[in-house]
Order: structure tokens, then C-alpha cells, then sequence
């Protein structure tokens, strides 16, 4: 097997983890923490690009639907990566219009194939990623030092690789220069799967007893920190601002509460803004205010949270109670 060869299995090897990774976080995982989303569409998206190229060459007859992929996935890295670090819990309407130019984008590419313009459109798209991560690093450098430290980074710092290594494909003489992009970009796949086993990604196979310093830090952080209040609050966040691996922070939910992180995190934010609602001194609050304080960010599911865990809308919460306390 010649170098090439060699490259090119290793990438593959890279794509087949990363829609691994991507299946794994869009199924199991996103039960845990609904921003996982985000991570398995990171993921996917990279899988696409990356594996564009082997697609191409393995399939020539199919070039112009690998292409179209291909451009899908490297102009939705940038806009996956903003919503992830943006801490957005699910995809939203008004979110959409940062994946209008990918979606057109791959329609155009498949279009226009075989045509000098694919190389146009991916170079637009590879400055498109650029930006999108620029912004995404300057937004998480100025937020909480324990988001800097997160997962996030991680992340971004896989995406900024596989931008660099893109970027550079773009300027290769030489199939060997294109190959040694593809293992460039590849190895940052292997590197975020490494990172996932030290994160506690994956469940362990055997039964683990919770240290009680664990569980009790876990319950301080819910009932007396109150760090459910802080806004975007996730999973990963939780369990680096108490150095504890997210899987140990889950499983000690589930003792604590017999429910799971997202469902103890609005749990503690509706009861929080039930004794919130009964309080006169916050009569002139609109209901709204209350729910991002508590740490809500959308409205919606706020409504939605306080309408499972109590059978009623906030105002007629109130109204109920106040005709009982009158």
C-alpha cells in the first residue's frame, strides 16, 4: 500500500468515528443534554467534508452528490459550532437562516458539477466556516472561565483544526499535499475521540459506586449554590464547575432525584419560580423576567417545563394560590 492508500484509510477510519460519535450524541446522549444536538451535527457535518474527498475518488460516477455533501457539511460546521457554543438547547426557527447558504449551496454544487465553480463554492464556504469560528472563539474566550474550559472547547478547537487543514487542501499542488489536509483534519477526529473517554462520554460497563463526596457536592450545587439559575446551564458546564466527570454528575442525579440532568434542572428552576410567583414583592415582575432569572433562556420552555411539573400555566398557578392564601 502506497502512502496515499495509507492516508486515505486512516481518513476513513476518522469519518467512520465521527459518525459514530455523531450517531452516539444524537441518540443516547441527547437524552442527557439536549445541546448534544449540536455536537452530533458538529460531528456528522465534519464527517461529511472530510470524507468528501473519499467519496470523490472511490466513486467517480457519484462525484457530483459527494460534492454536494461535501459542501453541506463544511458550510453547516461554522453555523453548528455558533449555535453550540451559543449554548442553544434545540434548533429554533430563527436559527434558521444560518443554514440557508449550505442547503442552496449543496443544491448549486450538485448542479453545476463538473464546473471550475465547485472550487469557488468551497473556497466561500471554507471563509464562511472561518468566520462563524472566529466569532465562536471570541464569544467563548469573553464568557465564564468554566465555559472556556468545557467540552466546548474542545470542540472548537477540533473544528478550528479541521478548518486549518481544509484551508490548506485549498492551496495543495499535489495529491500528496491533498492527502497529508485529509490526515491533517482526520486526526483531530481521533483527538476529539480520545477526549470523549476522559469526558465520561460513555457509559462504563460496570456498576459504579458513588463516592458520598460526590453525591452531596452534586446536592449542594442544586439545592444551596443554585447553580440551575445560571444561565444555559447544560450538563458539561455543571459537572466542570465542580470538576466531577459529567457521567459520576448524572449518575448522582438519578440517585438524588430519580430523574435525569435536564429534568432535575427544571425541576429546581419551576420550583424556584413558584415561591417567586407567590412573592408580593415581585407582583410587578413580568412572568417572563421571573423565567430567566431562574435560568430559562426561551420563554417556550419555560411554559412548557412549568406546565409538566405543575398541570397549569404560571398566571393560573397564581391566581389559584392566591385564592387559597386570601
Amino acid at each position: 500500500m502506497n502512502t496515499i492508500g495509507l492516508f486515505g484509510v486512516l481518513a476513513g477510519s476518522a469519518v467512520a468515528i465521527a459518525f459514530f460519535l455523531s450517531s452516539f450524541f444524537l441518540g443516547l446522549k441527547r437524552r442527557e443534554d439536549p445541546q448534544n444536538l449540536w455536537l452530533g451535527l458538529i460531528l456528522l457535518a465534519i464527517g461529511l467534508r472530510v470524507g468528501k474527498s473519499i467519496f470523490y475518488f472511490l466513486l467517480n460516477d457519484m462525484a457530483p452528490f459527494g460534492l454536494a455533501l461535501g459542501f453541506l457539511g463544511l458550510a453547516s460546521i461554522g453555523p453548528l459550532v455558533w449555535m453550540m457554543v451559543r449554548h442553544a438547547s434545540g434548533f429554533r426557527l430563527e436559527n434558521s437562516w444560518n443554514f440557508i447558504i449550505p442547503v442552496l449551496g449543496s443544491v448549486v454544487c450538485y448542479i453545476v458539477s463538473p464546473s471550475p465553480w465547485e472550487t469557488y463554492l468551497y473556497e466561500s464556504a471554507t471563509i464562511l466556516m472561518s468566520i462563524y469560528l472566529g466569532f465562536s472563539w471570541w464569544y467563548l474566550v469573553n464568557s465564564d472561565k468554566s465555559i472556556y474550559n468545557s467540552w466546548n472547547r474542545r470542540i472548537l478547537i477540533m473544528a478550528t483544526g479541521v478548518l486549518v487543514a481544509l484551508a490548506y487542501q485549498h492551496f495543495a499542488d499535489s495529491m500528496m499535499d491533498y492527502a497529508w489536509g485529509a490526515i491533517v483534519a482526520a486526526v483531530f477526529l481521533y483527538w476529539v475521540f480520545i477526549q470523549s473517554f476522559r469526558f465520561g462520554v460513555f457509559p462504563k460497563g460496570i456498576a459504579v459506586t458513588l463516592p458520598e463526596q460526590i453525591v452531596n457536592q452534586v446536592r449542594d450545587a442544586f439545592e444551596n449554590q443554585k447553580l440551575f439559575k445560571e444561565q444555559g446551564m447544560n450538563l458539561q458546564q455543571f459537572a466542570t464547575k465542580l470538576e466531577v466527570p459529567s457521567y459520576l454528575v448524572t449518575r448522582s442525579v438519578k440517585q438524588l432525584y430519580d430523574r435525569s440532568f435536564p429534568e432535575t434542572l427544571n425541576h429546581f428552576r419551576v420550583e424556584e419560580i413558584k415561591q417567586m410567583l407567590l412573592d408580593p414583592k415581585k407582583e410587578h415582575l413580568k412572568i417572563e423576567s421571573l423565567a430567566y432569572d431562574v435560568g430559562f433562556v426561551y420563554p417556550s420552555a419555560f411554559y412548557a417545563a412549568f406546565k409538566k411539573y405543575t398541570g397549569q400555566t404560571p398566571t393560573t398557578y397564581q391566581k389559584e394560590a392566591s385564592l387559597l392564601s386570601a
